[in-house]
């Protein structure tokens, strides 16, 4: 598996990736017919666009994403045929290799399984509260990367 930066050769690839992921992620805070594709998302489409996005490669296929702007990640999606992988991890790694500490992102507070990914990669909990997606209510973790030292 390769990470490289993100080409506009990789939008049909990337836009998959999200809509089957997204879904998950989104799963016990909402109903997934309130989930748009990608492309169909004003709102998504300008944090994509502002976003600096790095994706993960396989055979010579996409798999994976991550995205930052400033010292934020703001997109991490995988490809569900390619979860527990590695992919997600390598992703944030690099993501935080290259931001000025702290790092911050918002994460689906219901979301388990990133949320404990970000647990073991160092993120810990700042606050958690009820942001609003497509105008319907969802739980929102803040978390918050520091390196120790």
């Amino acid at each position: 598996m390769e990470l490289r930066p993100y080409v506009l050769d990789d939008w049909a690839a990337v836009r998959e990736v999200y809509d089957l992921a997204k879904p998950d992620e989104m799963r016990d805070a909402m109903g997934i017919l309130a989930i748009p594709a990608l492309e169909l998302d004003p709102e998504m489409m300008a944090l994509f666009r502002g976003s600096e996005i790095t994706v993960m490669e396989h055979a010579s296929r996409v798999v994976g994403f991550a995205g930052s702007r400033e010292n934020s990640i703001t997109w991490l999606f995988v490809h569900p045929s390619f979860r527990r992988m590695g992919v997600a991890t390598a992703l944030v790694r690099t993501i935080v290799a290259r931001l000025k500490p702290p790092v911050t992102l918002n994460v689906v507070g219901t979301n388990a399984a990133a949320r404990a990914l970000y647990e073991r990669i160092g993120f810990k909990l700042e606050r958690e509260f009820t942001g609003l997606f497509h105008g319907r209510p969802c739980p929102v973790a803040r978390l918050r990367y520091e390196p120790a030292g």
